[in-house]
């Protein structure tokens, strides 16, 4: 399973590149100016539009950097499947190599959609965290999902790829979360000092990780941000990637 690293500023992008990240989802909002400059740092980009994005200029923008991104989901409204849809046939009549997103109802969209077997399609935003669990588990199994901010999923075998910004929490929110046959919540604001045994015991489990994306114990007891950002990518993604025999599609060696 591919994991596409949520990135759209200077900081997330140097972070990823330092710990040899293969794969990046950029929005054209936040990414259209420099996206040029991605394609030599990563093996895989994906392109969304963006909160709010006008649509004509990312239409734009998919038919003049075609060789900055592998792939695009289409222009999307989330929780609105009908008006999805026909961005979707203007996108096509536009001859634009994008993918199709699910919303608002999973299983119906799909059945209005009825790509191929083996199509490559996206899983986007429906009401209700219990249908939403539902409606992922009735998804046919001869098409490919891409899972649009499905981090959550990550081990539920579902998905062939998502993309996720639950890397970023530790240096934004000071919530972590730590993988070792499960997952391990830790809170790093200065204030939960009961977390600090805890945090540094896995700091010392995963040293290696620590070493090999450039950061150490001290520089996160002091809450350095850029190693703050680097965190969960040594105690959470490689150690999970490695549990799921996938660290190789998502690191550099």
């Amino acid at each position: 399973m591919k994991i596409y690293f949520n990135a759209n500023n200077k900081a997330t992008l140097e972070a990823l590149q330092k710990c040899g990240v293969k794969n990046v989802l950029v929005s054209h909002r936040y990414s259209y100016a420099n996206i040029d400059r991605f394609r030599n740092c990563f093996d895989k980009i994906f392109t969304i539009a963006g909160t709010k994005d006008n649509p004509d200029k990312y239409h734009e923008f998919l038919r003049e950097k075609k060789e900055c991104y592998d792939y695009a989901a289409q222009y999307n409204i989330p929780y609105k499947m009908m008006e999805t849809m026909k961005y979707l046939t203007k996108e096509r009549e536009l001859n634009l190599n994008v993918l199709p997103v699910l919303q608002e109802d999973y299983i119906k969209h799909l059945s209005l959609l009825n790509p191929d077997a083996n199509s490559y399609v996206c899983v986007g935003k429906m009401r209700g965290r219990l249908d939403t669990e539902d409606s992922i588990k009735k998804l046919p199994t001869n098409i490919k999902y891409h899972g649009l901010g499905k981090g959550k999923f990550t081990t539920k075998g579902i998905f062939e790829s998502i993309d996720t910004s639950l890397w970023i929490s530790a240096a934004m929110s000071k919530k972590l979360e730590v993988w070792c046959n499960g997952v391990t919540p830790i809170f790093l604001s200065e204030t939960m000092t009961h977390h600090r045994p805890v945090l540094e015991h896995y700091c010392e489990l995963y040293k290696d990780n620590m070493e090999r994306v450039g950061i150490n114990v001290k520089s996160i007891l002091n809450n350095h941000y850029y190693s703050l950002l680097r965190l969960p990518i040594a105690l959470f993604f490689m150690p999970i990637c490695r549990h799921l025999n996938c660290y190789e599609e998502n690191f550099n060696s």
